[in-house]
């Protein structure tokens, strides 16, 4: 029985089906859907070549999800052995402040979205360069695509890199990790990767959501609830576009097309939407969409695999703060 997520909004069933169904119980399936999500991931991001040189053999569920995930990382990190576009000290301080949000988010349940004083966190979330203390990330505070913006509340001591508002990272879309940044390359994708690599940290974040335990860890009402805000403001813009017809298509165009954006004999590069909150480049749409969609693609799956994949995540979901995932475990439970 394939489990209802309109707990979670009355869409997100469909969402869940750009990224497909399969069956958490079948470790060819598992292997063949997740090859296709890093296959998707590699194009979007720049590293299909070196995701296609990486070996295949992987062992058996649970173990095989993660094991292919360590395979697309080291792509990835293969892919950027030779960029170097910032000073050390930026990407210390961004690998470590990372490291401490993931270790509080996990608890919280509240990974897909990050949100912190900066002064509270390593070196005041501030780095040294030429002499003067710089912000290690970007403020996010204008309205955007992921929400409302983040004027408050102010920072509790005073910044040495002028910090006012809190530190925002959407890690769940990474790259693409600001609400209002939604450009072609990611602007995680210019994170550092001199002496520590924030930038792998980043995408490590994003596809450990395709782990069972990560995903359970993980309250899916923040994400459904970015996925709401995200839809409100682009269904509009999504509103002008022509659905494709294969056929009756015109080189060139862009279409709507299977939940993503598709252009018809063209580069998606070139396209995008543009509406009051700036600018989504194609791809950024098409990769976030995906993210939204594999999440709760994985959601599905492991709900309905749960009672055959052992106690411990059996209890992770039935302790969860996430009142849906709660009444799932239930209501299985009755069923069973």
């Amino acid at each position: 029985m394939t489990p209802d997520l309109t707990c979670y909004g009355d869409d997100i069933n469909a969402l869940a089906d750009v990224a497909n169904d399969f069956d958490m119980r079948s470790p060819m399936g598992v292997s063949t859907w997740l090859r296709r999500e890093w296959q998707a991931i590699a194009e979007a991001l720049g590293f299909s070549q070196q995701l296609a040189a990486m070996p295949t053999s992987i062992p058996t569920t649970d173990d095989r999800i993660a094991a292919m995930n360590a395979v697309g990382l080291a792509a990835f990190e293969r892919s950027q052995a030779h960029v170097a576009n910032a000073s050390a000290e930026q990407a210390r301080v961004q690998s470590a402040i990372l490291r401490q949000l993931a270790a509080t988010a996990t608890k919280t349940g509240e990974l897909w979205r990050v949100a912190a004083d900066p002064t509270t966190l390593q070196t005041g979330a501030c780095y040294s360069e030429g002499g003067r203390s710089l912000r290690a990330f970007y403020p996010d505070t204008a309205p955007g695509y992921f929400g409302d913006g983040w004027p408050g509340p102010p920072p509790r001591a005073e910044s040495a890199c002028g910090w006012t508002t809190p530190l925002v990272l959407h890690l769940g879309t990474f790259p693409w990790v600001y609400s209002t940044r939604l450009e072609n390359v990611g602007p995680g994708m210019r994170w550092p990767w001199l002496g520590q690599s924030p930038a792998l940290e980043g995408l490590h974040f994003a596809v450990s959501m395709l782990e069972p335990r990560s995903n359970l860890q993980q309250d899916a009402r923040q994400v459904a609830a970015i996925v709401d805000h995200f839809s409100k403001h682009t269904a509009p813009l999504l509103a002008r576009l022509p659905v494709y017809q294969p056929g009756r298509a015109e080189p060139g165009r862009l279409y709507r097309h299977g939940g993503l954006l598709y252009v018809h004999q063209g580069s998606l590069h070139v396209a995008g939407l543009d509406g009051p909150r700036g600018r989504i480049a194609a791809p950024a749409y098409n990769y976030i969409v995906r993210r939204f969609a594999a999440f709760f693609a994985v959601r599905r799956a492991t709900l309905r695999a749960l009672p055959s994949l052992g106690p411990e995540l059996q209890q992770l979901a039935r302790g969860s703060a996430d009142p849906c995932l709660r009444q799932h475990v239930q209501e299985a439970a009755r069923a069973g």
